[in-house]
C-alpha cells in the first residue's frame, strides 16, 4: 500500500508531523512502513497492511487510525447523503445473494478527457496506469476510501444491469484484453445478451474511452469469499480484489459515491439522469461486546486510565453503554462498522494498548515469576499414571479416529454436520470398537500375543445435552491376565471373561489417588522462554544419578532453575573415565545472565 503524506492530509489538515515520525508512528500502530521516499516533492511511503484491516487499504482507514493517535479532527468535505437525482430509475437487478450493497446512477453529457497531471501522478505513485478521465477518479477514489467502483458505457452496455452468478458465458473479455475461461462460480455484472465485467476486474465490451458520453457509475461490496475464490479461480489479482476480497464497510459506501459523482461531475461536466439505484438487503449491524475496563491495564502490564480507554474508543467511533455517568467495570461496547475485525474483548484491548504505544510498555524491567492456583485436572494425572503403568506392563497405546460409521447407540448417538468422511458421521460412543480393528491388523500381520490399550474422549446424548468424557479401553489376549492387570492398576474388575474391557475414568471415584506423591499447590507462569544448556562434567568412578542433580541443583538455586535431566552418561574407553551429560533448563532469566550462572555451576569458566 502507497501512501502520499499530501493527499493523507486532506482528510487530516492538522497533521504536522515529520515524515520519519509518521514512518515510526505507523509502524508503532501496526501499519508496518518498509521506507519513505520523496518523489516529485511528494513524500511516499511504502506499508504492509495486515490482511484483516481491509479499512486501511484506504487513505480514509489509515487517517481514522491516525486522528485517534494524534487527536487531530479527521476532516471530510463530502457529505454522505444523496446529491440531487432525477426520476427516471435505472433497470438494474440483483439475482444473487452474495452481494452486500450497491449504490449506481446515471451520468448523461458527459466529456471525457485525459487525466490532469495530479491525477497521472497520484496514480503512478501507486503504481497504476493512467486511462482516461473518468476511469482515473474511479481509482483515485478507490485508492482514497478503499472501495472500488465501475463506470459502464451504456451505449456499449445498456442501461440494463444485472449483478448474477454466471450462467452461459464460458469466455470473458478484460479491460486489457486478456481473455479468461469462465464458469458458473463467477461473480458477473452482465446485460441482457452480454457478460459485462466481474466483481473485481471490468470488461472490454463497455470500456470506458474517450468517446463516451453516458455512463453508469456503481459502487459495490460483495462477500468476501466469493471474491477471493474467484480470483484465485482465474488466477487474476487486482487492485480491486485486494480490497473486495477483505471485510469492507458497506456503509462507507454513501460518503465514497458521493465523493467520486462529484468528481465526475466537476471534471466531466454532465448532469446526473437518473435516480440513485440501491440495493442493501440486509444492513450491517456490529454485535455489542462485553468489554472490562481494566483489562487493557492487566493485558499490558502497565497502568493504562480509564478514561484514556474510553476516549480511545470514542474517538474509533464505538457507542458506549451505559453512559460515562452511570459507568461500571464491564461496560458495552459497539464497534463501529468500519472496524469489522474487532469481535472480541481481546480486539478492543488491542486497539486501546497500540494508541496507548507499545513503546510505553517498559523492556528495561527484570522479568519475574509468580505464583498461579494449580488448575490442572485430575483426571489429567490419573491419565498420564495409567498410560505410564499400562506400558511398564508391556501394553502399547494406540490412537483412532473420533469418527466411525457405525454407532453402538442410535438412541445417544452424536451425528456430526460436516464430517471430513461422508461414510463416518457418528462421533464414537466407545472405544472398543477401534481396538477390534486394531486386533484384526494385528492378526493381519500374524504379530502374536498382542496387547494393548487407548485413551481417548467418547461422545453421546443425555437428553438435550452433548456429552464427552474420558474413556480407557484394554485389550489382553490372556482373560485372566487382564483381570490381574485390572488389580495392579486398582481398576474395577469385570465379571464377563473377556480379553476387552473398557471404563469411562471421569467417574471413577478416586482419581485424586493418581496425582503424584509430592503435590503442587501452585503453578509457574513463564514470562519469557526457557534458556536451555548443556553441560558436561567427567568422574572417575559412577554418579549416583539422582544425588548429582540434587547436588547442582541446590548450588543454582530455585530463582533461576527450572529442570535438570541427565541425557547421556559415557565411558571412555581408555581412561575409563565417567562422562554425564547434563541438560539445565533456566526460566526468567536473560541469556547472558543464565550462562554466566551455568559456566560458574559447572566450574566451565
Amino acid at each position: 500500500m502507497k501512501l502520499i503524506y499530501s493527499y493523507l492530509q486532506k482528510f487530516l489538515p492538522t497533521l504536522d508531523v515529520k515524515p520519519q515520525q509518521l514512518r515510526d508512528d505507523l509502524t508503532m500502530i501496526g501499519h508496518f512502513t518498509n521506507y519513505f521516499e520523496e518523489i516529485d516533492n511528494e513524500i511516499i511511503f511504502d506499508l504492509d497492511i495486515k490482511v484483516n484491516r481491509g479499512d486501511c487499504l484506504g487513505y480514509y482507514g489509515l487517517a481514522k487510525d491516525l486522528s485517534v493517535f494524534y487527536n487531530i479532527p479527521l476532516v471530510t468535505s463530502i457529505s454522505p447523503e444523496i446529491i440531487n437525482q432525477a426520476n427516471n430509475n435505472l433497470s438494474i437487478k440483483v439475482n444473487t445473494e452474495n452481494v452486500n450493497r450497491i449504490l449506481a446512477v446515471k451520468i448523461s453529457q458527459l466529456q471525457n478527457l485525459n487525466s490532469p497531471i495530479w491525477l497521472q501522478n497520484f496514480l503512478k505513485y501507486h503504481q497504476s496506469k493512467s486511462i482516461n478521465l473518468i476511469v482515473d477518479l474511479t481509482n483515485y477514489i478507490m485508492f482514497m476510501y478503499g472501495i472500488p467502483s465501475h463506470a459502464f458505457d451504456t451505449q456499449k452496455s445498456t442501461d440494463s444491469l444485472i449483478w448474477e452468478m454466471n450462467s452461459k458465458y464460458t469466455d470473458f473479455i478484460t479491460l486489457d484484453k486478456t481473455k479468461l475461461g469462465i464458469d458458473k462460480k463467477i461473480l458477473m455484472i452482465n446485460n441482457a445478451s452480454q457478460p459485462l465485467s466481474l466483481s473485481f476486474w471490468g470488461g472490454q465490451e463497455c470500456a470506458i474511452d474517450l468517446n463516451t458520453k453516458e455512463i453508469i457509475l456503481e459502487m459495490a461490496i460483495y462477500k468476501p469469499s466469493v471474491v477471493r475464490q474467484n480470483s484465485r479461480q482465474l488466477r487474476s489479482t487486482t487492485e480491486a480484489s485486494i480490497r473486495l476480497e477483505k471485510q469492507l464497510d458497506p456503509e462507507l459506501i454513501p460518503l465514497a459515491f458521493n465523493h467520486l459523482c462529484k468528481l465526475v461531475l466537476q471534471n466531466c461536466q454532465g448532469q446526473i439522469s437518473s435516480s440513485f439505484f440501491e440495493y442493501y438487503p440486509q444492513k450491517n449491524i456490529p454485535t455489542p461486546i462485553s468489554f472490562d475496563l481494566q483489562k487493557p491495564s492487566k493485558v499490558s502490564g502497565v497502568e493504562i486510565p480509564q478514561e484514556f480507554s474510553l476516549d480511545c474508543l470514542k474517538r474509533l467511533g464505538c457507542i458506549i453503554s451505559p453512559t460515562i455517568d452511570n459507568l461500571k467495570s464491564t461496560i458495552l461496547i459497539t464497534p463501529p462498522t468500519i472496524r469489522p475485525d474487532i469481535i472480541l474483548e481481546a480486539d478492543l484491548v488491542e486497539e486501546i494498548v497500540r494508541f496507548w504505544g507499545y513503546h510505553k510498555i517498559p523492556s528495561d524491567q527484570p522479568l519475574a515469576y509468580k505464583k498461579i492456583k494449580d488448575i490442572t485436572p485430575k483426571e489429567i494425572f490419573l491419565i498420564d499414571n495409567l498410560k505410564d503403568k499400562l506400558t511398564d506392563l508391556g501394553y502399547d497405546e494406540i490412537l483412532s479416529w473420533p469418527l466411525v460409521n457405525n454407532p453402538s447407540d442410535l438412541s445417544t448417538v452424536i451425528t456430526t454436520q460436516n464430517s471430513i468422511n461422508t461414510e463416518s458421521i457418528y462421533l464414537r460412543q466407545s472405544l472398543i470398537p477401534s481396538l477390534k480393528r486394531q486386533l484384526d491388523q494385528y492378526q493381519r500381520y500374524k504379530l502374536n500375543q498382542p496387547q494393548f490399550f487407548e485413551i481417548g474422549k467418547i461422545f453421546f446424548k443425555e437428553g438435550d445435552n452433548y456429552i464427552e468424557k474420558n474413556s480407557l479401553a484394554i485389550y489382553h489376549h490372556n482373560p485372566e491376565q487382564l483381570k490381574n492387570d485390572l488389580q495392579y492398576l486398582d481398576l474395577p474388575q469385570s465379571n464377563k471373561e473377556s480379553s476387552f474391557f473398557e471404563i469411562i475414568i471421569d467417574n471413577l471415584s478416586k482419581p485424586s489417588e493418581y496425582q503424584p506423591k509430592t503435590k503442587h499447590q501452585s503453578a509457574y507462569e513463564l514470562q519469557s522462554q526457557l534458556i536451555i544448556l548443556d553441560a558436561n562434567i567427567t568422574f572417575d568412578t559412577i554418579q549416583d544419578s539422582s544425588q548429582l542433580i540434587q547436588k547442582y541443583t541446590q548450588i543454582i538455586g530455585p530463582k533461576y532453575f527450572w529442570e535438570m535431566v541427565i541425557t547421556d552418561i559415557y565411558q571412555d574407553e581408555t581412561s575409563q573415565n565417567y562422562r554425564y551429560t547434563l541438560r539445565v533448563s533456566y526460566f526468567n532469566v536473560d541469556d547472558k545472565t543464565a550462562k554466566e550462572i551455568h559456566l560458574k555451576t559447572f566450574g566451565l569458566i
